[in-house]
């Protein structure tokens, strides 16, 4: 949550939470526990991918209508599970993928429409939520199970695996969901070398095309595993 004043202004770029900051609302001193300045109510951070409107309506701090990197970056850090010394990372370097990526007129700032666009900052928090969410039991081992792998990751059971299944896979598995760069740096290998193996044009990998010996996703990808 973040703090308010007493015309609903925040009063810091700060992000708290939401039950610890409405019980220091309730018994602490009446100020901002960082900024020391006076609250009079607490707002929750709307969920950006049900109500991006009012996400924005918080997490624009100054409201301006529009979000400076810091603004995006720290709220990015509060709410999403996300490596945040990447995100720092991000947020010290105005070159950084992520913001050229989402900063699309190149004004130094996030306007709505710009993070409501397809690739903008709404697609990516959809992208992060649904990889942490999913499947939160065993993997299998695909170097030991490649057919159960393979089943395990075809989420809508419908035997082939589009290209958001197969990103969310591979990222679970190498375990690079927590790290920003990683995860755009696999979005971008996936589309490049996607007809490599939808040999088809299918817009899919079905079963044989993951299975199929040398040459199929599943030995290219465990080889880039190692032992």
């Amino acid at each position: 949550g973040v703090f308010l004043d007493e015309k609903g202004k925040r009063v810091s770029p700060h992000f708290f939470n939401l039950a610890a900051a409405r019980e220091w609302l309730g018994t602490g001193n009446g100020r901002c526990p960082l900024t020391r300045q006076r609250i009079a109510s607490v707002a929750p951070v709307p969920d950006l991918r049900h109500d991006p409107k009012g996400w924005w309506r918080v997490v624009d701090v100054d409201g301006d209508g529009k979000l400076s990197r810091h603004e995006v970056l720290e709220a990015i850090k509060a709410q999403l599970p996300v490596d945040t010394d990447k995100i720092d990372e991000a947020m010290a370097d105005p070159q950084h993928w992520m913001w050229e990526q989402w900063d699309k007129d190149r004004s130094g700032f996030i306007e709505e429409s710009e993070a409501l666009q397809t690739g903008g900052l709404l697609d990516f928090v959809r992208e992060v939520f649904a990889m942490s969410e999913s499947r939160p039991d065993s993997i299998p081992d695909m170097r030991h199970d490649k057919d159960g792998w393979y089943r395990y990751w075809d989420e809508d059971g419908d035997g082939s695996l589009d290209r958001e299944e197969v990103l969310r896979a591979l990222l679970k598995t190498l375990k690079l969901t927590t790290d920003p760069a990683r995860v755009h740096q696999m979005r971008e290998t996936i589309s490049e070398i996607w007809p490599i193996f939808d040999t088809d044009g299918s817009g899919a990998i079905d079963r044989e095309e993951f299975l199929r010996p040398s040459d199929g996703l599943a030995d290219t990808i465990i080889a880039t595993m190692g032992t």
